[in-house]
């Protein structure tokens, strides 16, 4: 997948920590599309980086070169990659600032989708780190396997050699030599002990030649250790996964404790909603009779009225 390319949305960030103060965080490319792929300067890892070119046609991406540090679009050899990780590690992926105004709220919510490289620091950054947003989770996961599969491969076959069984003082050849002590490895090349050796001097003589026999073991080591590489990698993003589920849990316990809070504020409000109600039905009754008693009052004092008046006309 990566000797062909495929589309990604990139975002970059610089942090720079110096001692005593706090972290500044800068992004020299924000929301971008990208085109990642992997190119080989030959037959080494060590000679392999990522590549990044902007998508689109000759317009956009003069108008996005823009809006992008240069530097953010440099190639990042295989070996500056110092462990890549699922979802986005370091920074809230709804944080993530965007290059365009039409950016819209909760799009970034599915970590699911990113993955983070970590890069070597530079004069410049304490720390780099490159956030991937794919299109599906299929994607991401094919691309995370593959990504690890080369550094797996760049430690085994390419590294620091440690777990290989050493062969007799008579094997010689052109990618023979001796290993005292541990050295970088090279493709081809058959580790041989200057010292007491695991295999006797008389292997050539055995039905199944033990070199041979090393040969398999060493390629079967190599094998696990390349896969004990990738499942270390698993065992972090799996922690990861259980201290998300933790705070997770721990916010919904605070949201469901800050929910019967309100539930019990609003059963109170209803009670004195219910008490102010039925004191205002009894101040509305009271009223009413008042106004019985008034009209009442009002009537005899005009009957007393019309009384006195009779009186005078006699």
């Amino acid at each position: 997948m990566l000797e062909h390319g495929i589309e990604v949305t990139m975002w970059q960030l610089n942090r720079n920590s110096d001692f005593g103060s706090s972290s500044s965080d800068e992004f020299p490319l924000k929301g971008t599309q990208v085109h990642i792929k992997l190119q080989r300067r030959g037959d080494l890892l060590v000679q392999a980086a990522l590549t990044f070119s902007m998508k689109g046609g000759y317009l956009s991406k003069a108008i996005n070169r823009r809006k992008v540090d240069k530097s953010a679009l440099e190639p990042l050899s295989i070996t500056e990659i110092l462990e890549v990780s699922a979802g986005c590690d370091g920074y809230d992926q709804n944080e993530l600032p965007s290059s365009s105004r039409k950016s819209k709220k909760g799009e970034h919510k599915h970590g699911s989708l990113f993955i983070t490289m970590k890069a070597t620091p530079t004069p410049l950054a304490s720390s780099r780190l490159y956030f991937l947003k794919f299109k599906s989770r299929s994607v991401r996961n094919d691309l995370l396997l593959g990504l690890r599969g080369l550094l797996a491969d760049l430690q085994v076959h390419e590294g620091v050699g440690i777990s290989v069984i050493q062969q007799p003082d008579g094997a010689s050849g052109p990618n023979t030599h001796v290993t005292g002590s541990p050295r970088r490895k090279m493709p081809g090349d058959v580790d041989v002990g200057g010292g007491t050796n695991a295999v006797p001097s008389n292997a050539q003589n055995v039905l199944v030649p033990l070199s041979e026999v090393t040969k398999a073991i060493n390629s079967e080591r190599e094998a696990y250790d390349r896969l004990l590489l990738m499942l270390l990698q698993g065992s972090t993003d799996l922690k990861k996964s259980e201290d998300g589920s933790v705070s997770l849990r721990s916010s919904l316990d605070a949201v469901i404790a800050e929910s019967k809070e309100k539930d019990k504020i609003q059963t109170n409000d209803s009670k004195l909603i219910m008490q102010l109600s039925k004191k205002l039905e009894t101040l509305l009754m009271d009223n009413e009779d008042l106004r019985d008693q008034n009209e009442n009052l009002n009537h005899r004092i005009v009957i007393l009225e019309n009384e006195k008046v009779g009186v005078y006309e006699t």
